[in-house]
């Protein structure tokens, strides 16, 4: 074999392995991009998916007052409501009828109840316990009612004479089934003193929905 030929021979075997290194690096790009393929179109599936979700949740919500779905979203079933309260100053002529404020407010879970006004705002329906109690001083009486949308459910009354020397409460309670919305407070129907401060209280809880 001639030096000419052994030349050709060596010349073609790195030609040969060149375009061999080529067509595999071909290959790899290929398959990477074949990968990359697959990969898009499942992140396409899954947009879709997620724009069909997006479209249906969209239908769903369409006419739902979402001011009223807030408001109950903010006292859910597991959210208590309770609250207690007393007034921190001596009360005297009041007219007949009127709510009792109790502004000093030492619990209000579920955000129902208003000290200023003395009207707890029902938040959600249920079985409701409600307490209160009114003192009044020696030698003077009072009548306090329990009210429920402006009707009367029950009432205490206290007389402090001079031969029971002393303070008198007039105390009671109530177990009332209200409507979220219902509107519920303490009223003076007659008093002929003052009603004394830290001792009057008023207090309610939810029992069961």
């Amino acid at each position: 074999m001639t030096v000419r030929n052994l030349f050709l021979i060596g010349l073609f075997g790195i030609c040969s392995s060149s375009e061999e290194s080529k067509n595999q690096q071909l290959l790899d790009r290929i398959e990477a991009l074949e990968r990359t393929q697959t990969e898009l179109m499942h992140v396409v599936e899954r947009l879709s998916k997620s724009d069909s979700c997006a479209k249906a949740l969209s239908a769903k919500c369409n006419g739902i007052d979402l001011t009223h779905l807030n408001k109950r979203l903010e006292v859910n079933p597991t959210t208590p409501v309770a609250f207690s309260a007393y007034i921190n100053h001596s009360v005297d002529k009041l007219v007949h009828g009127a709510v009792i404020p109790f502004e000093r407010v030492t619990m209000n879970e579920g955000n129902a109840f208003n000290g200023g006004t003395g009207i707890f705002t029902c938040p959600k329906s249920g079985l409701y316990l409600f307490m209160w109690n009114v003192m009044v001083d020696q030698g003077h009486q009072t009548q306090i009612s329990f009210v429920v949308n402006g009707a009367t459910r029950r009432w205490s009354y206290a007389v402090a004479t001079a031969i029971n020397a002393g303070y008198q409460n007039a105390a009671n309670h109530d177990i009332v089934r209200l409507n979220e919305g219902d509107k519920v407070w303490v009223a003076d129907d007659y008093a002929s003193g003052e009603i004394h401060p830290h001792h009057t209280t008023f207090s309610g809880v939810l029992l069961s929905q």
